[in-house]
C-alpha cells in the first residue's frame, strides 16, 4: 500500500533512536516518500494466497463455505529485514438462511517499516441465488472504516540540526506524533458459479476514500476480475475421498494506473494442496509463488513464498505468507444453495 505523496523537502529522518540494518533502509524510504518529484498513487496491500483471504479479495465471498470459518493471515516481507514490512489479516463469515445469504466481518493492519500503516475494519453481506438448474450467484457488499497513519517521532527538522555537537535542538514546527485520517469505504462483487467453473467481478473503494495525510490525496478504486475451473480426472466432482484434482485459475487487477496479471495452478492430492502462481504487469514479471497447504474438516493451513523476478530481493528474502483456517458447524449447516467449488488453501 502507498500513497499519493507530494514534495516536502523539509523533513528528514531521525536515525538516533533505530537499530541496525533498518537505519539506512528506513532513512532512504522516508526521504524517497516525501521528496520524490513523482506522485505515488494509493495501493491496497497485496496477499499472495489469494482464496486463503477470500473477503479480502471479494465481498461476493461471505458465506460462501458451508462452514462457519475464522481465518487468520500474516504477510512478511523480510527484504532488507525480517518485519520491515508486514501485514496481518483477520476474517470470519458464515452463511445464514434467514438472511438468503453469508455475512462477515474482517480486520486488516498493514504496517510499513513502522512509518506508514493501513488499519481497515469491515463487515459484509452476500445474498446468494440461483440462475438456473445448475448455475448460481452470489452478490455481495461491504462498508469499512479506513484509517491512514503516519508516524513522525522518528522526523527531524532542519531547526533541529546541530552541526557542532551531537543531539537535535528542539523544534520549532508544530507537528503532531501522528498523522491520521479516518473514512468511510464501501467495495462490492458478484460470483456466478456451477459444478465445476466460477467467475467473478469485485470493485473495491467506489468512494475512494480520502487519505488526508497530504492534501489531494485518496485511496484509488480496485478492479479484480477472476475466473478458476476444478478439473477432476475421470470427469467426476471433486470430494474428500478423490485422489487428485486440479484448479487453474486467473486473477486480474487493476488500481491507480497499475495493471497485474496473476496465473495459477491448484493440485489437490488428498488432503494435501501444492500451487504455483505466475504473477507480472505489462512491462516485466513479478514473481513466483509457491504454495503448499493440508487441509482438515475442521482446519486448514496454507504457507507460500514470493520468489522476486525483480530484483528487488536477496536469495530467501522474498515474501512468506501464512494462512490459517478453522471451521465450525460444518455438520449441521443446512445449505440453500450449491457451495461454491474453488480453491481455498
Amino acid at each position: 500500500m502507498y500513497s499519493e505523496v507530494k514534495p516536502v523537502s523539509k523533513y528528514y529522518v531521525n536515525t538516533a533512536n533505530l537499530k541496525n540494518g533498518m537505519l539506512l533502509t528506513i532513512s532512504l524510504y522516508v526521504v524517497i516518500l516525501l521528496s520524490a518529484g513523482r506522485k505515488a498513487y494509493g495501493q491496497d496491500a497485496l496477499f499472495s494466497q489469494f482464496y486463503a483471504n477470500p473477503l479480502y479479495l471479494n465481498p461476493a465471498f461471505a458465506g460462501a463455505d458451508r462452514c462457519t470459518r475464522v481465518i487468520f493471515n500474516y504477510r512478511n516481507q523480510p527484504f532488507p529485514t525480517f518485519g520491515t514490512f508486514s501485514t496481518y489479516s483477520f476474517s470470519a463469515d458464515t452463511y445464514l438462511e434467514r438472511v438468503s445469504g453469508g455475512l462477515g466481518v474482517n480486520l486488516i493492519h498493514d504496517q510499513q517499516a513502522g512509518l506508514l500503516s493501513h488499519t481497515q475494519a469491515g463487515i459484509f453481506y452476500a445474498w446468494q441465488g440461483r440462475l438456473s438448474r445448475d448455475w448460481y450467484i452470489n452478490l455481495g457488499m461491504q462498508v469499512s472504516y479506513i484509517n491512514f497513519r503516519m508516524n513522525t517521532e522518528n522526523l527531524v527538522f532542519p531547526d533541529q540540526h546541530n552541526p557542532f555537537g551531537q543531539g537535535y535542538n528542539l523544534s520549532g514546527e508544530s507537528l503532531n506524533d501522528a498523522m491520521s485520517s479516518h473514512n468511510a469505504d464501501f467495495s462490492t462483487g458478484v460470483l456466478v458459479y456451477n459444478d465445476r467453473f466460477y467467475a467473478g467481478l469485485a470493485i473495491h473503494h467506489l468512494s475512494q476514500p480520502s487519505i488526508d495525510i497530504f492534501s489531494d490525496e485518496n485511496l484509488s478504486s480496485k478492479y479484480s476480475i477472476m475466473m478458476g475451473y476444478d478439473y477432476v480426472p475421470g470427469g467426476r466432482r471433486r470430494t474428500g475421498e478423490e485422489r487428485i484434482s486440479f484448479s487453474p485459475n486467473i486473477i486480474t487487477q487493476s488500481q491507480s494506473g497499475f495493471l497485474r496479471f496473476n496465473y495459477g495452478m491448484y493440485a489437490h492430492l488428498s488432503n494435501l494442496t501444492a500451487g504455483v502462481w505466475f504473477r507480472h504487469n505489462l512491462q516485466h514479471p513479478n514473481s513466483l509463488i509457491f504454495t503448499v497447504g493440508l487441509k482438515q474438516v475442521n482446519y486448514s493451513i496454507g504457507y507460500s513464498y514470493d520468489y522476486s523476478l525483480s530484483g528487488f530481493s536477496t536469495p530467501g528474502g522474498g515474501a512468506h505468507e501464512l494462512g490459517v483456517l478453522l471451521n465450525f458447524n460444518c455438520s449441521g449447516t443446512n445449505m440453500k444453495y450449491r457451495i461454491l467449488n474453488c480453491p481455498s488453501f
